[in-house]
């Protein structure tokens, strides 16, 4: 459907969540996928898992911006990279120290943006390329509870606009998807903490939650798999510089 035979992906942090499930619908399309995760056993796994062949795994800590950028060039050169990174500590604002923030940006944005500058020379070579982006609501609202992957979010989006902008006359797009309400392990466990914090139980918790997600459940990783195959083909040619919701109309604002 999306002709992505040929094509070479990168996932990053591909292993579980929402990267495992971009990593299914990109090798479904017909590409060869590269994941990335922290146990390199288990990226290993992850890959020979995936449909079709060809597909690899290398352990990758997305805490290490310089080695980021020295895996992507070792395995490259790629088509499509998936710019995926596990989000920061939680906490409020008025937590947040210098180094807390630093480490948010290392993990966040300056992670991603050294495995964007290892893949660019091959796709600008090519004059084809796809850079997709997992972001966050948190975008469009800031989170209290987590402060630092709020303010190391929108320093994301700033750098995928400019990127967007600079790298269009090349053939290469630019864009991020914001997931809503994604059934992951993550999710999963947001859920017990939350209800754990005011005494009731995660059927309930999550009960409540779909009452306000207008197609009334969570999304799979495959739902946002399925829009970043999309972005990732060349029917999205002409789509760059954008953030596109992945929510089931979880965030209300226009």
């Amino acid at each position: 459907m999306y002709g992505l035979d040929g094509k070479r992906s990168l996932v990053l942090c591909g292993t579980a969540g929402i990267g495992y499930g971009v990593a299914r619908c990109l090798a479904r399309y017909g590409s060869t996928v590269t994941v990335t995760g922290r146990d390199a056993d288990r990226a290993a796994e992850v890959a020979a898992g995936l449909p079709g062949g060809g597909h690899a795994g290398y352990a990758c800590d997305m805490r290490d911006p310089v080695a980021v950028g020295d895996r992507v060039i070792g395995t490259g050169p790629y088509d499509v990279v998936l710019l995926n990174t596990p989000g920061a500590a939680p906490g409020a604002v008025d937590a947040m120290s210098a180094s807390t923030l630093r480490e948010a940006l290392d993990l966040m944005l300056l992670s991603l943006a050294s495995a964007v500058t290892a893949a660019l020379p091959a796709m600008k070579k090519n004059g084809w390329g796809r850079l997709i982006a997992i972001t966050s609501s948190a975008l469009v609202t800031p989170i209290s509870g987590l402060a630092a992957s709020s303010v190391a979010r929108s320093a994301v989006q700033s750098y995928l606009k400019l990127q967007a902008e600079n790298l269009g006359p090349y053939g290469i797009t630019v864009n991020h998807v914001l997931p809503g309400k994604i059934d992951t392990d993550r999710l999963r466990a947001v859920d017990a903490a939350t209800a754990t914090r005011t005494g009731s139980d995660v059927r309930s918790v999550r009960s409540a939650t779909v009452e306000t997600i207008p197609v009334g459940r969570y999304g799979t990783p495959d739902d946002v798999g399925e829009l970043v195959s999309f972005l990732a083909s060349e029917q999205a040619a002409y789509v760059t510089g954008a953030g596109i919701p992945c929510d089931g109309g979880f965030i209300k604002s226009v």
